[in-house]
């Protein structure tokens, strides 16, 4: 193996995702010279799959997540390659944009910023010395490279990062949340949710795109039965006509008719008891997160390469399914497969703050916020459904929950930081991970600039910065 010194960065970032390329720009921004590395061959992560971004605004419709993605949207939607943020009566809000756009503004603006982008490239080990981190090896096909930070961002998803580096962390969900999940599936009246334990962490998935749909066909006949898209009974939300028939795109969820049919037909076998597509910016295309592979360890690449294997079984069974069943999609084909599982829970990074289910509960906005989450708590079950509850507005993520605790020179960010495992699930989706890509960006940037460590970072002054760069601390 031929090993090559890439020499010394202010800021590397691991992980090209979600919370990844906000990071890597705020960070070039802020004038550190900043490394992105990306295990994949493209930026963007789950969104540069057609998926769309979920709780940019609450549930009050407060704008919770500006900043750099709100530059990349804006863009897009004047090119009609995007539609804005949308009102969802269940999800809050949605954000589709084109997805191989996306990846393709991602790419442009971290180049514009002055990114370097390794691809391809895979992290091997963090150096740390004295508790703090100080660089990083990575490996891509026969070079192993050796390069060191004055701060790492882990934006990885699964924590990597931190766990190589020795943090302290958490998987799983408890016995009290399981609690909480059994009393709600009691209460199901409508669908058949399968046990209610949940458990090691939620379901991974994998989204495809179906283009050559009849959108009008469609949304005659969820006009003539409204009982496809009526919402399970502890919901709590509801979705509404002027959402379904006035709206620019929606994210339904629903057809759980066809399912039960499907199923008795031997025709789906899948561990769902509706299926969930997005609009797409290209005409008659739709976005389709329906897959599901339960008990699974995310962390553990061979577990993860059998729900692969098996996720792509399902796009398939799914495909046939709708072009089958569904008023529509007769004429429906494979357009695209993400590139990879979507995971939703993994290791969770103990950190010097900790958001919980009782700062969910009382809707809690710190004075040390530097990002909110403004998605409900969505809790995809071991069975076939979800726990599924409002959250009134956005929920305030404090600097701590980023930093680790034993460890300095690092800076985990997206859905690795520091929360229970119920208030995981409001702040897992994209919206709250974009917003807390750029300030993890932002603040390694400004430690940098100012010598400083991580923990010594000046809150206020990052709030600034933040706000005066479009971005959202409180509402």
């Amino acid at each position: 193996m031929i090993t090559k010194h890439l020499g010394q960065y202010d800021v590397i970032v691991i992980g090209g995702g979600t919370a990844g390329v906000p990071a890597a720009i705020a960070s070039a921004r802020g004038g550190a010279k900043t490394l992105l590395v990306e295990r994949t061959g493209a930026l963007g992560g789950l969104m540069a799959s057609g998926m769309p971004a979920l709780g940019i605004l609450d549930r009050q419709q407060n704008k919770v997540v500006g900043g750099i993605i709100e530059e990349i949207v804006d863009e897009l939607t004047e090119e009609k390659l995007a539609f804005g943020n949308l009102r969802c009566p269940l999800h809050n809000s949605i954000t589709t944009v084109s997805p191989w756009w996306y990846r393709i503004a991602c790419t442009r603006k971290c180049v514009d910023a002055g990114v370097e982008i390794l691809y391809s490239a895979a992290l091997l080990d963090v150096r740390v010395e004295c508790s703090k981190v100080c660089g990083v090896s990575l490996v891509s096909g026969s070079y192993l490279y050796i390069a060191d930070c004055q701060v790492l961002i882990d934006a990885t998803g699964d924590a990597t990062a931190a766990y190589l580096a020795g943090a302290d962390f958490e998987i799983g969900q408890p016995e009290e949340l399981e609690e909480i999940i059994a009393v709600h599936a009691k209460q199901e009246t409508r669908y058949d949710i399968g046990h209610s334990k949940c458990g090691k962490v939620q379901p991974v998935s994998m989204t495809f795109c179906l283009g050559g749909v009849d959108t009008e066909k469609f949304l005659q006949y969820i006009e003539k039965h409204p009982e496809t898209y009526e919402s399970p009974k502890g919901y709590g939300m509801h979705y509404d006509k002027e959402y379904l028939f006035h709206s620019s795109a929606i994210y339904f969820t629903g057809f759980g008719e066809f399912i039960e049919q499907a199923r008795k037909n031997g025709d789906f076998d899948i561990p769902r008891d509706r299926v969930i597509f997005a609009t797409q910016p290209n005409k008659g295309e739709y976005l389709i997160n329906a897959s599901r592979v339960i008990d699974i360890d995310p962390t553990d690449p061979i577990q993860m390469s059998q729900a692969t294997n098996e996720l792509h079984r399902q796009v398939a069974m799914l495909t046939r399914f709708f072009k089958k069943y569904c008023p529509g999609f007769e004429d429906c084909y494979l357009a695209n497969i993400g590139a990879f599982a979507g995971v939703r829970e993994s290791r969770r990074v103990r950190g010097r703050r900790t958001v919980t289910k009782a700062d969910i509960d009382a809707l809690n906005i710190p004075e040390d916020s530097i990002a909110l989450g403004g998605y409900n708590c969505d809790i995809h079950l071991s069975g076939v459904g979800l726990y599924f509850q409002p959250v009134n507005h956005g929920i305030g993520i404090p600097y701590g929950a980023m930093i680790p605790e034993r460890l300095d020179g690092l800076v985990v960010t997206g859905r690795c930081i520091s929360t229970d495992s119920y208030a995981l699930a409001v702040l897992r989706v994209m919206g709250a991970c974009l917003a807390l890509g750029e300030a993890a960006g932002t603040a390694a940037a400004l430690a940098v600039k100012n010598h400083l460590s991580v923990t010594e970072v000046d809150v206020p002054t990052l709030q600034k910065i933040l706000v005066e760069n479009g971005g959202v601390v409180s509402i």
